[in-house]
């Protein structure tokens, strides 16, 4: 559609051009033709008029016609091309050399003009059309044109067979004069002629030579117009290629700034229009997804607190019902012995305690998933809270007899918050208590590269399944709910692992092996910076 619209825009140009071009050859043409004619026809007039006027002044400056006049009017026709003759009754006394020496046609024509007893009488002989073309009290000019007519003198030529000879003479082509014929106080009878033939043959050639050119000139003229159409429209047709992309948001799209003229201008202006559009976009989409983010992050808030609530009312629920059921016991004094007593209020004490470290962790997960807990880093070095995290378990190793291996003795610094950290192993440690099995072993290893320090915690026993892996981040999520409420777990410690990461922009994961399972996570390496982290 576009290359359309722009094709007619060029055919539109190509015809307007073609058409003025046309005029103006035209005008050009008619001008030559009819107006260029009469143009020097009034010139060879004015000069006949003003050649009779200096010929009467010179007339007029001698009462006898002597040498000294004839030198003056010789002078005078020097290169004017007019045929003079001044004459005192039927003499002539000064001839131009064409009327002494001339045909007898040029003397025939001065005779139609000039008679003694008339004189300015009409053709006698009829072999002249005359013509009046001006007149004053002075003098008359005559336009005078010679009719065709047979002549002795004329080239013949023969036509038909050898017994039948015909025989024809040519006729003489007529002759086109301006004759300019007056006196001088009916002493002198002044006559002056120029050649207007030539004059109209050259019109008609110049017109007819001037036609075939203004073809050719108009044929260049149009294909050099339909160039320049199409140099001027291409820019344009570039600049609606490139408005037609940007409509359909590709921002990639630049006109051509290159000229400075209003195209250029133009594609500039459009380019600034792309440039703020793209921008207003980008805006608009950016507040746009930190829209959705808000809504989505809203629903998740809700979908988490409805998950909290329950989550929380169903882990509270037996601790509450058990330190219920024993304290109205007794109150009851259902045992009264002091060994009852006392195990009834151990299973009081034991269950409060597991209500006390769910409340605490929920407490310290809250404070990390909404930031409102600042993490102290320090420099310090893991290995150092590994062996402290490790002797603290010692009794369950013995107790579960299960091999604990630490890999490796340090030095290895990191940058993190220490009790934070602590908090992560003591999480992947005690997972790994309450899930070893198989041959009861439990690997602790660090690796560590020249930017971050790798700690990972592998116990044996069985695997995680698959679909199970990416929920186990989740708050009070139990792979098996039985097992973990048989070691009473609470199901939030690994959510605090992911929490404590995330607040320090780490990462942390899990990782199936043939024999057991793989914990891990990673802080920054600070063996290259002995300088505390700001």
């Amino acid at each position: 559609m576009q290359k359309a619209r722009y094709k007619t825009l060029r055919v539109k140009m190509v015809v307007a051009f073609v058409l003025v071009t046309c005029a103006m050859l035209v005008a050009t043409w008619l001008m030559t033709k009819f107006v260029l004619p009469k143009v020097y026809l009034k010139s060879k007039i004015n000069d006949l008029t003003s050649t009779y006027e200096t010929v009467k002044m010179i007339l007029d400056q001698n009462d006898e016609f002597t040498d000294d006049t004839v030198s003056s009017l010789n002078s005078l026709l020097v290169g004017k091309n007019i045929l003079l003759v001044v004459m005192d009754g039927r003499k002539a006394i000064f001839a131009d050399p064409l009327y002494t020496n001339g045909t007898k046609r040029v003397k025939d024509r001065l005779s139609e003009v000039i008679t003694l007893d008339n004189r300015f009488a009409v053709d006698r002989e009829g072999n002249w059309e005359k013509k009046l073309i001006h007149r004053t009290d002075a003098f008359e000019i005559y336009e005078m044109t010679e009719r065709e007519k047979d002549s002795e003198d004329a080239p013949v030529s023969y036509t038909g067979s050898e017994t039948d000879i015909v025989k024809h003479r040519e006729k003489t082509q007529g002759g086109t004069y301006i004759d300019l014929v007056g006196d001088r106080s009916g002493r002198y009878i002044i006559y002056l002629s120029i050649d207007y033939e030539s004059i109209s043959r050259a019109t008609n050639i110049a017109t007819n030579f001037q036609f075939k050119v203004a073809l050719g000139i108009l044929f260049i003229a149009a294909f050099v117009i339909f160039l320049m159409c199409k140099i001027i429209t291409k820019p344009i047709e570039d600049m609606s290629q490139a408005a037609e992309r940007m409509c359909k948001l590709d921002f990639n799209a630049h006109c051509p700034e290159d000229r400075n003229d209003e195209i250029g201008e133009l594609g500039r202006s459009l380019n600034v229009m792309s440039e703020r559009l793209e921008k207003t976009i980008g805006d608009l989409k950016q507040a746009n997804n930190e829209l959705e983010r808000d809504i989505k992050k809203k629903e998740e808030i809700e979908s988490m607190r409805r998950d909290f609530i329950s989550n929380v009312s169903h882990e509270l629920k037996t601790p509450i019902a058990l330190i219920q059921g024993y304290a109205e016991g007794l109150q009851d004094n259902v045992n009264d012995d002091a060994e009852s007593r006392n195990y009834y209020c151990d299973v009081i004490i034991d269950e409060a305690g597991k209500m006390n470290s769910i409340v605490r962790k929920l407490l310290s997960l809250n404070q990390l998933e909404y930031g409102e807990q600042t993490l102290e880093y320090d420099r310090f070095d893991i290995y150092d809270v590994l062996r402290g995290v490790l002797r603290d378990t010692e009794i369950l190793e013995k107790q579960q007899n299960v091999k604990v291996c630490l890999y490796g003795e340090g030095p290895c610094y990191v940058w993190a918050d220490e009790y934070r950290i602590e908090e992560v192993v003591t999480n992947y440690i005690s997972n790994a208590f309450h899930h070893v099995s198989r041959s009861k072993e439990i690997a602790v290893s660090v690796k560590k590269t020249d930017a971050v320090v790798r700690v990972s915690v592998y116990n044996t026993g069985e695997p995680i399944p698959e679909e199970d892996i990416d929920k186990i981040w989740i708050k009070f999520y139990k792979v098996d709910k039985a097992r973990t409420r048989e070691y009473g777990g609470t199901g939030i410690g690994l959510s605090v692992v992911k929490a404590v990461m995330d607040a320090h922009n780490q990462k942390c994961g899990v990782i199936n092996h043939e024999g057991g399972v793989e914990f891990w996570f990673e802080m920054e390496s600070a063996d290259n910076d002995p300088q505390k982290k700001q």
